[in-house]
């Protein structure tokens, strides 16, 4: 889970949290960029339908997505839609430095109270947002609801944790990275209250699609592969991932996985992240098609 463990774009509660976010989200959507760019191409190459008129991201945070599908669709509409107002108004600079300002619109509010008010879609789309709400059926259900008749539903849900280091990084008990991602799985669990049904395992988002009255279309996962060596840049980001995960679950860890991160951000240490020379980034994460019944084909069947 590490990489994921930035506050989520488009949650429904503790918006005052969210303001404090927005330069974590910034740094976190020019690293993850490549492959919310293929996720975007491939949903319009892969769409059976006419042109694509209006696109929704529901949980848009600071927009990069919603400019990424503006940039890409140039005769399209896009709404972004987040309860957060400094993200909507970064979305909003974002769309004029991109010159899709036109184009692209702001809509403050969230899944709950906010998609009736909206025009229906031809692609609706929401990343690492529908986990975290108290229902996430009734949630895909409300967004199929803004979908037109031949619409899809797009949602970037689960994949791989983030690696960062070969192995188990140099130091540490065998399974160490295997240990943080458990811990963090927990704490986030507990502090954001997510719903089993989001994260049980019991279910993966296809079923989901089913049982919220939707046709399950197509799942494709996407590498973010950010080889050795890091840019400054990137590897700030590494780093900044890692001090939030001690932070957090630092605490729960036991001594010898607690001193084995601290190593990990102690700059005057040889094995620390500042410091590795084959420091790398590779994560992936999954994007989920769905439809009505009466907007998929037989092959897609």
């Amino acid at each position: 889970m590490i990489g994921d463990m930035t506050t989520p774009a488009g949650h429904d509660h503790h918006s005052d949290q969210w303001d404090k976010q927005l330069a974590s989200l910034e740094r976190d959507g020019r690293v993850s960029s490549p492959w919310v760019s293929q996720a975007v191409q491939w949903l319009i190459d892969e769409m059976a339908r006419p042109p694509i008129e209006h696109v929704v991201d529901v949980g848009a945070g600071p927009g990069f997505a919603a400019c990424a599908f503006a940039e890409a669709l140039p005769s399209a509409r896009v709404t972004a839609l987040d309860p957060t107002a400094s993200f909507l108004e970064r979305t909003r600079e974002r769309a004029r430095e991109r010159g899709v300002a036109d184009r692209l619109s702001t809509h403050e509010g969230d899944i709950d109270s906010s998609l009736s008010a909206l025009a229906s879609a031809d692609l609706v789309w929401s990343s690492h947002v529908v986990h975290h709400t108290a229902d996430p059926v009734d949630a895909l259900r409300k967004l199929g609801s803004l979908l037109t008749a031949d619409g899809r539903l797009a949602i970037a849900e689960g994949g791989l944790p983030m690696r960062v280091l070969p192995g188990d990084y140099g130091l540490g008990a065998p399974g160490f990275p295997a240990r943080l991602d458990a811990t963090l799985d927990e704490y986030a669990v507990r502090e954001w209250g997510l719903p089993e049904a989001a994260t049980g395992g019991a279910k993966d988002w296809p079923v989901m699609f089913g049982d919220a009255g939707l046709v399950p279309v197509q799942s494709r996962t996407f590498l973010l592969d950010r080889p050795a060596p890091l840019h400054d840049t990137v590897r700030a980001y590494v780093v900044a991932q890692f001090a939030k995960v001690r932070e957090q679950v630092g605490d729960r860890l036991d001594r010898a996985d607690a001193r084995a991160l601290d190593r990990l951000l102690d700059a005057s240490d040889q094995v620390s992240l500042i410091r590795r020379p084959d420091l790398f980034v590779l994560s992936a994460s999954t994007v989920h098609i769905a439809a009505h019944g009466s907007a998929t084909t037989a092959a897609e069947r």
